[in-house]
């Protein structure tokens, strides 16, 4: 067996724990398919707080990296990061004096952190908050063929 590397990512209570199991499995995946094994690594990449929940846990038995995993969520769950809908897409609009390159830059960096974003709605936001300028004229039909 190959010896794995500690990740040096650590996780203290404070990011997303959403963020920080990605992270620890894919580093994992690299090394080795043993659920034990991924339950003892993972306790040493918690700080603070997270090590002192993990210690705590001891009282309830742990028998999966899943479970140990969906223990640690549920813990840390008011630390996850609000998942963003479509809806607050609609909310987002060019500023004054914000030319349309940069108000295009800022939209896209706000989409794609929406998941499962229909292609429509996005043009709709699009539109909906771009200021009146000759790019605004092309009807969105249009707009989406070209895109698509």
């Amino acid at each position: 067996m190959e010896k794995i590397k500690i990740p040096t990512r650590k996780y203290d209570g404070t990011p997303d724990p959403e963020d920080h199991c990605t992270t620890f499995e894919q580093h994992m995946m690299l090394y080795t398919d043993s659920d034990a094994m991924w339950c003892k690594v993972f306790s040493s990449t918690l700080l603070g707080v997270a090590a002192n929940w993990y210690k705590g846990i001891d009282a309830h038995p742990i028998y999966s990296f899943r479970q140990l995993q969906a223990a640690f969520l549920s813990r840390f769950v008011s630390k996850q990061k609000r998942k963003k809908s479509s809806g607050e897409l609609m909310s987002f609009i060019q500023r004054d004096r914000e030319s349309l390159r940069d108000y295009l830059t800022h939209f896209n960096n706000e989409s794609v952190t929406i998941p499962d974003l229909q292609q429509e709605v996005a043009v709709l936001a699009l539109m909906r908050g771009m200021q009146d300028c000759e790019f605004k004229k092309i009807s969105q039909p249009e707009l989406i063929h070209k895109s698509g």
